[in-house]
């Protein structure tokens, strides 16, 4: 599979690097479903489950036992909201920059300076309020990580999954639309599938994203379940260097919109060591390390495949 996931790279890398208006979406999502008929899933497999404004697609009974889930809407450029992270990590820097917005606002509104002050405080408030409304809604064109690599990853696991017979019948794959807007498009699936398939609500799912950069692996949930702490251990067993966070505020993504849930991310340590997903929401998200996805997959495959086999070693033993 490492050969035909690069040439898929670079077919999305050359017509599809940019997925943030609806006909690029669409675009993607065909080009997504031919390479899952030529992995060997069927028509009858295949659907496109929209919302208002979301379009996802599933592959798979979507009340699957396991389900592998990646985003694959592109954002903004807004990534220069996040230059003090090779510094200070993600999370601080994103405190840093909102603190001081709200300290420039909070002057600017209550007259606490004089009036040259002031009025500066005010120009750089409206530049700022400008700069982010027009970097969040100016398309980037480069996203290799961000989330190129995570739809990757889904893919990868769905060719390893496809040969076996067993795990088609557990597993399913779905891509969202619409994470980079609040979640809207894994929000709008779990939604959906609450209400068609009663009794999956515990089924476990597994979201990849910005897994194609970094040295450091985090497993993050936000709130404890054994998922969190299983995959924590597979991957340290593995050889990988693991974090583990439980936070609802810090490194969201689709995976808040399940119950049983994890989210993993590929990070680098900045300059005093916090982690931080490097060059994402700009032009300079041109890095997407196939050999690491490639491993890391297989070490996820692994994981579901020991999974279910001592799962169904364990009904043998208890038939007997």
């Amino acid at each position: 599979m490492g050969a035909n996931l690069t040439e898929f790279a670079e077919k999305l890398f050359s017509n599809h690097s940019a997925r943030f208006f609806r006909k690029e979406k669409t675009a993607f999502l065909e080009c997504c479903k031919e390479e899952f008929k030529r992995l060997g899933y069927s028509d009858d497999e295949i659907m496109v489950q929209r919302s208002r404004v979301s379009q996802n697609l599933v592959v798979g009974a979507p009340n699957a036992e396991y389900l592998f889930t990646a985003h694959y809407d592109t954002p903004g450029r807004n990534g220069w909201m996040l230059f003090l992270s090779p510094l200070v990590g993600q999370v601080l820097a994103n405190i840093i920059l909102s603190v001081l917005l709200v300290v420039i606002v909070v002057f600017a509104m209550l007259n606490l300076a004089g009036d040259t002050t002031l009025y500066m405080l005010r120009v750089i408030a409206v530049v700022s309020f400008v700069a982010l409304l027009v970097s969040t809604i100016w398309k980037n064109k480069n996203n290799y990580n961000d989330n190129t690599s995570g739809v990757f990853g889904v893919m990868r696991i769905a060719a390893l999954v496809a040969d076996d017979a067993e795990l088609r019948k557990k597993c399913a794959f779905v891509m969202f639309d619409n994470e980079e807007w609040g979640l809207l498009g894994s929000n709008a699936f779990a939604k959906w599938r609450k209400k068609n398939y009663a009794g999956c609500e515990n089924n476990k799912v597994i979201n990849l994203d910005c897994i194609g950069n970094g040295d450091v692996l985090l497993v993050a949930a936000t709130k404890q379940n054994e998922l969190l702490n299983d995959v924590t251990k597979h991957f340290n067993n593995d050889g990988f260097d693991v974090q583990k966070k439980k936070s609802e505020l810090i490194f969201l993504s689709d995976h808040a919109s399940f119950e049983c849930s994890v989210g993993i991310f590929s990070l680098k340590r900045s300059m005093f060591g916090s982690l931080y997903i490097p060059k994402i929401h700009s032009r300079r998200d041109k890095v997407c390390d196939i050999h690491s996805i490639e491993r890391l997959t297989n070490s996820i495959f692994g994981y579901i495949k020991n999974l279910i086999e001592n799962k169904s070693n364990e009904g043998s033993n208890t038939n007997v």
